[in-house]
């Protein structure tokens, strides 16, 4: 595998877990932008952990799942108050204060940037058992009784609490969980460009998520497997020239699509269609052996 392949297939992965960081909220019917502080942090942690101290690549990903846990559990404990565009801005505003405080504390490079990350030669297949791990443990998630509750939340807060589902908890768990994903995103962010600056968690990088998440389909995790790679190819391998308008390529592909075709380019529907279809294919096949 080239160098610039890997470099592309990793930071798509990297992509992919954000965005199902950033999915799990919106399943729960919130309005939460917070993944990319999360996902900062992250990557920090991994960093100085790998400079620092040497510690290995799957050390560093524990480390950022614990901080993952600890800095979206806490602020989780305050958003399950909150709701709407009161959950959206405060969770923005996260991102730009985790950014001034990166700046200013000097052992993490401060403005200058965190550098001497590890080289990790299989990070593309490191990432895939990621990605695989993560995407297995999030389908499950979103088919257990957790799942259905975020569901009925975000059909109807009042009617899911009649049914006996805490809504508070359930925002705990969404925000937390959503957290653990970001901050692993970071990490694999992190030993991929080998050095990370505070700028690069921005309104950009959250306009970047939330096109994929949107343009891919927000009602299912298979819509950004499709939409990461297909938009982040405009910003590697298109022309020069149409890679510095990306970032209107992108706002403008958010408006269209949210407009005209809200639920995505992957549904529900589809994602049913495909698997009633392969159930009939393999149900003729064993009629076919008998």
């Amino acid at each position: 595998m080239s160098s610039g392949l890997a470099y592309f297939i990793t930071l798509v992965i990297v992509y992919i877990l954000v965005v199902w960081g950033a999915l799990i909220p919106f399943r729960a019917g919130l309005l939460y932008n917070g993944t990319v502080y999360v996902m900062a942090i992250g990557g920090y942690t991994a960093g100085f952990l790998s400079k620092t101290f040497g510690l290995n690549f799957w050390l560093c990903i524990i480390a950022a799942i614990i901080t993952g846990l600890i800095f979206g559990f806490i602020p989780a404990l305050g958003f399950a108050r909150t709701n709407g565009i009161v959950t959206a801005i405060s969770s923005m505003a996260l991102i730009f204060i985790i950014q001034s405080i990166i700046k200013n504390i000097d052992f993490l490079g401060g403005t200058r940037g965190l550098r001497g990350i590890a080289k990790v030669p299989a990070l593309p297949w490191f990432a895939i058992i990621i990605l695989i791990i993560f995407g297995a443990f999030l389908y499950r998630l979103f088919n257990s009784r957790i799942g259905r509750a975020w569901e009925a939340i975000a059909t109807d807060p009042q009617m899911a609490q009649t049914l006996g589902v805490d809504t508070r908890k359930m925002t705990v768990i969404a925000l937390t969980l959503s957290s653990v994903f970001a901050a692993v995103g970071g990490a694999v962010f992190a030993f991929n460009i080998r050095v990370i600056y505070p700028g690069t968690f921005s309104f950009t990088f959250l306009l970047n998520v939330m096109t994929m998440l949107f343009v891919g389909g927000r009602f299912t995790q298979w819509g950004v497997i499709i939409s990461a790679p297909l938009l982040w190819s405009i910003n590697v391998y298109m022309p020069e020239a149409v890679q510095k308008l990306s970032n209107y390529i992108f706002a403008g592909l958010l408006i269209i699509v949210l407009m005209l075709r809200p639920e995505g380019l992957v549904t529900r529907k589809m994602i049913l269609s495909v698997k009633n279809f392969f159930k009939g294919l393999f149900k003729k096949k064993a009629r076919e052996t008998v």
